[in-house]
């Protein structure tokens, strides 16, 4: 990750954040621990202590850059950083059950490893730890009002991921979805703890007003949409050699933007058979990928696409300026979101 070339973070708060993460399972010997540490990429196959992490802590990231932007101590930010990353990882558990996938950055998933079962426990077990991490802040001295209202934030944020998720599957088995609904479910599924860790950094400081911690909100929702709509370009328009995930998202019929966009635009009946019998079957042939990827093309889906990840990133910018954030500090913020939605990934954004 090319955080602190934002200059907004020390070089080692990534690090700091990464063994607090691992603080967090310290001392916990019963074996549904040894599966948490698997997903958060802290030990092996053999239940032995590995660096990992596989996932970039991005949320957790994103907290804490704010958190020095705002408060000049990063430092500060650190046990919620943790809540909303182990938050997000439980609510990957849980996907990775719902949408079968037997991977997880390169290796076998929870459930995959130890059966569903046992990965629904250990996900909600996350959940429970993420809310006591911020609970033990009131033993480091944190007031009972900041630390309510944390957990209110994360709370919240959560249950518009579910939100989210629970549309994502419902869209699954319809032909179509128009790009409104689309992107509404997107800003609950992925922009929602992205939301929460900025507005997170933001309640550390009791003068920071509602506006301004609102519009923080919105800066993160607007990096989490701007993240899926990146994925979902590359998805349909970065070729063939897809991750196992992203191909079984495909195969599955799950939604993506190009293909909302395909079927609210086109008029063409002969497009729409084509394209709707794919949606019609019980899963995509995989075979017929590479049609649909043409169909999403021809139908102006690669330019839609690239104008709505701008557009989002022009929204995270504006609600950095009403958060009242100084131009210096905003432009480093923007490098970050760019760096997290891993936009220089899609052609014409790099620049």
């Amino acid at each position: 990750m090319t955080t602190n070339a934002t200059a907004l973070l020390p070089y080692e708060a990534e690090d700091r954040l990464e063994d607090e993460i691992r603080s967090s399972l310290k001392d916990r010997e019963l074996e549904i621990y040894q599966m948490m540490s698997w997903q958060l990429g802290h030990s092996d196959d053999r239940g032995a202590a590995s660096m990992g992490p596989l996932e970039r802590r991005l949320h957790g990231s994103l907290l804490l850059a704010v958190a020095q932007s705002l408060h000049g101590d990063y430092c500060i930010g650190l046990k919620y950083a943790i809540s909303v990353e182990l938050m997000y990882n439980f609510a990957l558990i849980h996907a990775d059950v719902q949408d079968g996938n037997t991977e997880r950055m390169g290796r076998a998933s929870v459930w995959w490893k130890w059966g569903p079962s046992q990965a629904i426990n250990t996900g909600d077990g996350m959940h429970a730890l993420a809310r006591l991490s911020l609970f033990q802040l009131c033993d480091e001295g944190e007031p009972l009002e900041r630390v309510s209202k944390a957990l209110e934030i994360v709370d919240d944020a959560v249950l518009r991921r579910c939100e989210g998720e629970y549309l994502d599957v419902a869209f699954q088995e319809r032909t179509s979805v128009s790009v409104a609904d689309y992107l509404d479910m997107v800003s609950k599924r992925v922009g929602s703890l992205y939301g929460a860790s900025a507005e997170l950094a933001s309640i550390l400081d009791d003068d920071f007003g509602v506006e301004r911690r609102t519009a923080l909100r919105h800066f993160g929702e607007s990096v989490g949409i701007v993240r899926q709509l990146v994925a979902d370009y590359r998805a349909i328009f970065g070729g063939d050699d897809r991750d196992p995930v992203v191909q079984g998202r495909i195969i599955s019929k799950k939604k993506n933007l190009p293909i909302a966009y395909l079927f609210d635009t086109v008029e063409d009946p002969s497009i729409l058979r084509r394209a709707g019998e794919m949606y019609m079957q019980r899963v995509i042939d995989p075979s017929r990928i590479a049609e649909l990827t043409s169909l999403a093309a021809d139908a102006g889906g690669r330019e839609f696409t690239l104008e709505q990840i701008r557009s989002h990133l022009d929204n995270a910018e504006d609600a950095l300026s009403q958060a009242g954030i100084e131009e210096d500090v905003r432009s480093k913020l923007m490098v970050l979101a760019k760096d997290i939605g891993d936009v220089d990934s899609a052609d014409s954004l790099s620049d």
